[in-house]
């Protein structure tokens, strides 16, 4: 019962974690047409979400793509908002 309740509330959390990264697309998408924003939180973001990519990678005794998976998407998202902020 526990593993299931772990892998329920790790899968909710997944799927938020990656609607967080994708709610970057409309800023991408500003930034394109012109509308600039600000570049450093995406980019902190990034960085944090490469760590936990990492982390993720080196978990044992197997990697947990639980983790892993959203913060792909954050590293992707982060650099692309953060590259054309400018």
């Amino acid at each position: 019962m526990r593993n299931r309740i772990h892998d329920f509330v790790g899968s909710i959390g997944a799927t938020i974690g990656l609607l967080v990264f994708l709610a970057y697309i409309p800023q991408i998408i500003s930034n394109l047409n012109g509308e600039k924003g600000q570049p450093w939180p995406p980019l902190v973001a990034a960085i944090s979400c490469l760590l936990w990519v990492i982390y993720g990678f080196t978990a044992e005794p197997k990697k947990d793509y639980i983790l892993i998976v959203p913060n792909v998407a954050g590293v992707i998202f982060g650099l692309i908002t953060f590259f054309t902020s400018f």
